[in-house]
């Protein structure tokens, strides 16, 4: 089988771009033995004169973004697009990217996966105009409407796509978020059995301060100490001030041998990850936990309801649920060693058997194929 696989604006063959998911997904279909992987180049999003002098109207009158990708950009790459469907001619086409699909000519099966949509996001995404959300939209639309099969991260992203975008159910397919751990990092499962620690630690992964909840589990973390729960947090991702509990622990990039060993050192020091987000359409964070039999505590805001399994692999607490609520569900937690023991165990069975791309890539290989 002739794949053609269509990145957005980075290349998959680094692991270090957005989320790492592009990386898993091509890696992971290219090892198949019956494939044969062609790949087009990254997109360049490069305004003309006119849309510079728009986006700095924009940017002066409204203090917004104009658009997330530029118009003349995704034509120009609608050719490069269609010229690489016109050189290896493959037998279906796969993309993790609606943007770069805009103006291909898919005369032949494609498949789209997707963590989540515009209609299901564009209240989270403020910097952007009203005008550049409805030609977006328009966009996307189109990619849903035309691809064969859709693959996204969650059973909420999915009911939207069904629901929102009309698209046929039987045609849309649920792949919880894996991640890609590398063998050498991966932890023998007998070394995911451990007890809670003194003080409490807890880890929180993420890049953005207010929409990943950073000031929730700050408050948390405070909290705890107060009520005589010793807790140690330390944030992945940001960069800010130390607290007399918190540590900002900044950003590491996957692609070097020696940070991403001292990232995913982060998930085996911890006892428990905190996702207090306000919003995430998956989370490849918390498979990223459960690689490493840590468990997480979160909210069912987005499809993190979803990435974990609520009493099973982690706590889920009701969508925006306050500081108080997260110390109220860890104490609990700390208090019963045999659920806190049983929620290891659970975490990383489940990156065993779907959370890993190992499984999710055959899953996919297996999804592109019945598009044939």
């Amino acid at each position: 089988m002739k794949i053609l696989y269509v990145p957005g604006r980075w290349s998959p063959k680094v692991q270090n771009e957005y989320s790492g998911s592009d990386y898993g997904a091509y890696n992971m279909l290219k090892r198949q033995t019956e494939t044969e992987m062609f790949l087009v180049e990254p997109l360049e999003d490069t305004p003309n004169l006119i849309e510079k002098i728009i986006t700095k109207v924009y940017q002066i009158f409204s203090k917004k973004r104009w658009i997330k990708y530029y118009p003349s950009a995704l034509k120009k790459h609608g050719v490069i697009v269609n010229r690489a469907i016109e050189k290896y001619q493959p037998d279906v086409i796969f993309s993790k990217y609606s943007a770069p699909m805009v103006h291909a000519h898919i005369d032949r099966p494609f498949v789209y996966m997707c963590d989540s949509s515009l209609k299901w996001t564009k209240d989270i995404w403020p910097e952007f105009s009203k005008l550049g959300f409805w030609i977006m939209e328009k966009w996307e639309s189109r990619v849903i409407r035309e691809c064969n099969r859709l693959i996204t991260f969650s059973e909420e992203s999915a009911e939207v796509i069904k629901t929102q975008y009309q698209k046929d159910p039987d045609k849309v397919s649920v792949l919880p978020i894996p991640a890609y751990i590398p063998e050498h990092i991966l932890p023998d499962k007998k070394q995911i059995i451990k007890d809670i620690s003194k003080p409490f630690r807890l880890l929180l992964v993420g890049k953005r301060f207010h929409l990943r909840g950073m000031d929730i589990a700050i408050e948390t973390a405070n909290i705890m100490n107060e009520q005589d729960y010793p807790t140690e947090l330390r944030l992945v991702g940001y960069s800010g001030e130390d607290q007399t509990h918190v540590k900002f622990m900044g950003v590491y990039k996957k692609e070097d041998p020696d940070e991403l060993q001292a990232y995913f050192d982060f998930f085996k020091w911890a006892d428990l990850l905190i996702h207090p987000s306000r919003f995430h359409s998956a989370g490849i964070v918390i498979s990223e936990a459960a690689a490493f039999g840590l468990p997480t505590i979160t909210n069912a805001a987005g499809g993190l309801a979803t990435s974990v399994q609520d009493d099973i692999t982690g706590i889920v607490l009701t969508k925006h649920s306050p500081p108080s609520a997260y110390v109220e569900a860890m104490i609990a937690l700390i208090n019963d060693k045999d659920r806190y023991s049983r929620y290891r165990v659970a975490a990383r069975d489940r990156f065993d058997s779907k959370l890993n791309w190992k499984i999710a890539g055959d899953k996919l290989f297996e999804i592109i194929s019945e598009t044939l």
